[in-house]
């Protein structure tokens, strides 16, 4: 007969190996289970396709936890949908220094979303695989507001519109199906202009413009080496020539030099003997001045001098008159000097 198996040895057996399980869970999963959690929600704008249960979520490229559900609320009054995103976030992977250290982690990240611009934003992990994360970031620049927590006690994050939105919107704002219609109107444009006969014709003359231009670029070629050896030759004559002028204008500045410096000498001596004759000059136009003022003085209206040089005048031309008279009767009686008067 086989013996019976002992029930205590059994039950010693499933609980070790529901131990080794919990032990194995507890370090492969690097103390998850134990780790304490914060849990925040962000209603995202758009779609978070790519985005799955597990994804990391993040802060300045930091893993700091994950996401643990997705979900999708249908809201009646506005008869609108919004998709929430709950992610959980590990305090332990945070460390607070300063002032705020022993603040409440949830009091903490609240505060961050109030006054900090705490933001959520789905980013791009691959573009390959098109898997999403969360990503967190601060944005100071944007106005304080407060964001009241969620009923269960969840933090509210609000959202950034992920950039592939952006694109999204930029690419509806170009209205592709409106550039598609030009480019193609543009393509048949430019395809019935390279049909044209004008065109061909445009192009030989073209073909023939460029002919003549190679043909005159070649004749300039081959007449650009004489000439660039004439105008070397040129060069070295107007070299030689300031080399003369050179040698040569050297002695004629001396000479002129010297020349300067005898004028200047002749000048002083010239202006040594100036002076005293400009005193003498000076000098008698002043006796000149004063004689003629004594002149004056004596030819005046009421001077005796004035009076007797009138009688003197008026005799002497008295005299003149009988000296006249004698002249006329004896070159018509030249006998009187020899026979007298009669």
């Amino acid at each position: 007969m086989s013996r019976e198996a002992n029930p205590t040895i059994i039950g010693g057996f499933v609980l070790g190996a529901v131990a080794l399980v919990v032990i194995g869970i507890l370090v492969f999963s690097s103390g998850a289970w134990l780790r304490e959690r914060i849990y925040l929600v962000t209603y995202f704008p758009g779609s978070v396709q790519g985005l799955s249960v597990g994804a990391q979520v993040q802060f300045q490229g930091v893993p700091i936890g994950q996401v643990v559900e997705i979900g999708l609320d249908y809201i009646a009054d506005r008869d609108s949908f919004r998709i929430p995103v709950r992610y959980e976030v590990w305090p332990n992977t945070i460390h607070v220094l300063g002032d705020l250290e022993g603040t409440e982690p949830s009091e903490l990240l609240q505060r961050l979303v109030d006054e900090r611009g705490l933001r959520a934003q789905l980013e791009s992990v691959s573009f390959v695989t098109g898997q999403y994360l969360v990503s967190l970031s601060l944005n100071p620049s944007l106005p304080s507001r407060n964001y009241p927590p969620n009923p269960d006690g969840t933090v509210r994050v609000p959202a950034i519109a992920a950039t592939r939105d952006r694109v999204q919107e930029m690419l509806e704002n170009l209205h592709l199906d409106e550039l598609v219609d030009a480019a193609t109107q543009a393509l048949e444009a430019i395809n019935s202009l390279l049909s044209a006969e004008e065109t061909h014709s445009a192009l030989n003359n073209m073909d023939q413009a460029l002919a003549g231009i190679a043909a005159l670029a070649e004749k300039v070629d081959r007449e650009i080496a004489p000439l660039s050896q004439h105008a070397s030759a040129t060069l070295n004559e107007y070299e030689q020539l300031a080399e003369t002028l050179r040698r040569q204008v050297g002695p004629l500045l001396r000479e002129l030099s010297q020349t300067t410096q005898a004028i200047t000498a002749v000048a002083t001596r010239v202006e040594a003997k100036i002076d005293p004759l400009a005193s003498a000059t000076q000098t008698a136009l002043d006796e000149a001045a004063a004689a003629m003022r004594g002149i004056s003085q004596l030819t005046s209206e009421g001077s005796s001098t004035r009076y007797e040089l009138d009688q003197l005048l008026a005799t002497a031309t008295r005299a003149a008159s009988s000296i006249r008279s004698l002249a006329d009767y004896l070159e018509r009686h030249p006998e009187a000097l020899l026979q007298g008067k009669r």
